[in-house]
């Protein structure tokens, strides 16, 4: 069965197919779906920057939640589309994850392998199972009330999206026709986000386990002979030195795994980093504005969930290398050196330098992807929120058209 059919790499090839980012299938279906894709996207993005710059004195709270939908279509949007333009980059990637199973031939080993791709399976399915959820109950939640209200015309400057009212087939039919609008495409643009999302999580978790396999043929590499002397006699330099070249040629496979993910992936991450600080920072504003609105508050936390948490496996995937690289130079620091020759002693020195300073991945070479980093963009994100409100605070008291369905 070919790799890429597996239960490691289905849905990251599902996901990719999808969006016409499967570097494997032909070049008039990856034109088709990617162009479903843009003219899908850009339907809903004019039609709410439209709404927008029809409502210019509107007061910023009204158009806030707008936006928030404006960045994730856009950024969804340009993330697709720098991954469309890196298939060169992407079958690279994928070619090398062929390449690493074809040379492991330990059965240990390719157990390591498989044990790391099921974790990141599992860390695609949670994400899928809990935003596409989140996502339809969302809409349900904004759009039914609305839908089976007779009043809801007199609310629509106060309502979520504002929508181009030149596009609107039926004004009796306005809520259900942005209803049914807003949920294609935000799950349509949401998939496109756990599709970039599956591919990474894979290659990082791909790149973690070619690290941990570094780790135990580095414990492996030095065994003593079962009758030693009590002095430990020195292992022969024809066993030990093979052992440790091992060693550096698998840490060496993972640092070129590193720099093609790098390649692909940080270019688009460094405008969802840009575009969820915006994001979150919104919606906390908007979280303590509704504060004392049971209704209110629960629709925002649904949105704002699925943002921190697509934003903590983004990072936390950067922090598995960080650690992983680690792991080696601790094992490389901790190995019974004082039991091999001099010579030997060399190329454990190697395995030190090159692991001294870990690599890591970034976000357009500008953040690193670390817990550290989510920390900072949580933090970040709350206190522009806190500023918004401050704007808004004595704003909300005066208005008399606050409400929640």
């Amino acid at each position: 069965m070919d790799l890429f059919d597996s239960q490691y790499f289905k849905i990251n090839k599902l996901a990719l197919t999808v969006y016409g980012l499967w570097p494997y299938q032909s070049e008039i279906g990856r034109i088709i779906n990617h162009v479903i894709f843009v003219v899908t996207s850009f339907s809903m993005i004019f039609a709410m920057a439209a709404g927008i710059q029809s409502q210019v004195n509107a007061e910023l709270k009204n158009i806030l939640e707008t936006v928030v939908a404006l960045v994730f279509c856009g950024a969804g949007l340009v993330k697709c589309t720098i991954l469309y333009n890196q298939r060169n980059q992407i079958k690279k990637l994928y070619e090398r994850i062929a390449a690493d199973w074809e040379k492991l031939t330990d059965t240990s080993e390719r157990d390591i392998l498989r044990a790391f791709l099921l974790e990141g399976r599992h860390s695609i399915v949670i994400t899928i199972v809990y935003a596409v959820p989140a996502f339809c109950l969302f809409i349900c939640v904004e759009f039914l009330p609305r839908i089976f209200s007779k009043e809801s015309a007199k609310h629509r400057l106060h309502s979520f999206p504002y929508y181009y009212k030149s596009m609107v087939i039926s004004e009796n039919t306005y809520d259900l026709q942005v209803c049914v609008h807003l949920m294609v495409v935000i799950i349509y643009v949401g998939f496109s986000y756990l599709c970039a999302s599956a591919t990474y999580i894979s290659s990082v978790k791909h790149v973690c386990a070619l690290y941990a396999i570094a780790c135990q043929r580095l414990r492996n590499a030095i065994v003593y002979r079962k009758n030693s002397t009590p002095l430990k006699e020195l292992i022969e330099d024809t066993s030990v030195i093979p052992n440790l070249i091992k060693v550096i040629e698998m840490h060496k496979e993972a640092l070129r795994g590193i720099q093609i993910i790098e390649q692909v992936f940080s270019a688009g991450f460094f405008v969802f980093e840009i575009s969820a600080l915006t994001t979150i920072a919104i919606l906390i504003f908007d979280l303590n504005y509704h504060q004392g609105n049971p209704f209110q508050m629960m629709r925002v936390l649904l949105i704002l969930s699925v943002f921190v948490l697509y934003l903590f496996f983004m990072n936390w995937c950067g922090e598995q290398t960080i650690q992983s690289c680690n792991n080696v130079n601790a094992q490389a620091y901790n190995i019974e050196w004082y039991g091999i020759s001099l010579k030997a002693r060399v190329f454990v020195l190697m395995i030190l330098r090159r692991t001294l300073k870990p690599i890591h991945l970034t976000a357009g070479t500008i953040m690193i992807l670390s817990m550290e980093n989510f920390g900072t963009i949580l933090k970040t994100a709350w206190s522009f929120g806190m500023i918004l409100l401050t704007t808004q605070t004595s704003a909300r008291n005066k208005d008399p058209n606050f409400f929640g369905y």
